[in-house]
């Protein structure tokens, strides 16, 4: 007789390894195919998997039987996805930026070599900004101050910071998308930044 997922939990919360063993074959095709939905990556959906059962491990104790494991591993995964796309967004629109604003990309690695790809058309969109809004952008995204920096500095509010930034964020999403063969989850990370 299949032991329960509550009976897995409980057990999993007292520190009992085969019942984390037990529970990480169960759900594993089923977290793998939330993760590859979302990524569209087997390496990525792999990695996001790894993460999610480290922190059931590292959470056992927090566990509560009487909850459902797998709608709880779920939810895991979609936040571990979720946080992975924002930190890659920062990190991909990051090296966009400065590919377009330097003369000279260092193309020494794989993933220079892809977004240099778009450093124009990212070069081309900035230039079309009106001047304030190219400033608010660079200084925000580049320079790396905070819209209360930004707003000191250029002596106008914050909310007009806020207001300037969104626009031309906005506004870069969608040039890139119209004028660069960006691939698709180049495209979903920089589009959930403006959810």
């Amino acid at each position: 007789m299949e032991v329960t997922d509550a009976e897995l939990t409980y057990r999993l919360s007292q520190h009992d390894e085969t019942a984390f063993e037990t529970l990480f074959r169960r759900y594993y095709r089923y977290l793998y195919s939330i993760a590859v939905q979302y990524v569209k990556d087997p390496e990525l959906a792999e990695d996001a998997l790894q993460e999610v059962y480290l922190k059931l491990w590292t959470h056992r104790t927090q566990l509560n039987a009487s909850q459902s494991i797998k709608a709880y591993l779920a939810t895991a995964m979609r936040n571990q996805i979720i946080n992975r796309l924002r930190d890659d967004r920062r990190a991909i629109l990051r090296h966009i930026e400065r590919q377009a604003l330097l003369p000279e990309a260092d193309t020494s690695t794989e993933e220079s070599i892809t977004l240099n790809e778009y450093s124009s058309v990212v070069r081309q969109g900035l230039q079309l900004l009106p001047a304030q809004r190219r400033l608010v952008f660079t200084l925000r995204s580049e320079v790396g101050l905070t819209n209360e920096e930004v707003a000191s500095q250029l002596r106008i509010s914050i909310n007009t910071v806020k207001i300037h930034y969104y626009h031309a964020c906005r506004f870069l999403r969608d040039y890139l998308r119209h004028h660069a063969d960006l691939p698709t989850l180049v495209i979903a990370v920089l589009s959930s930044l403006y959810h």
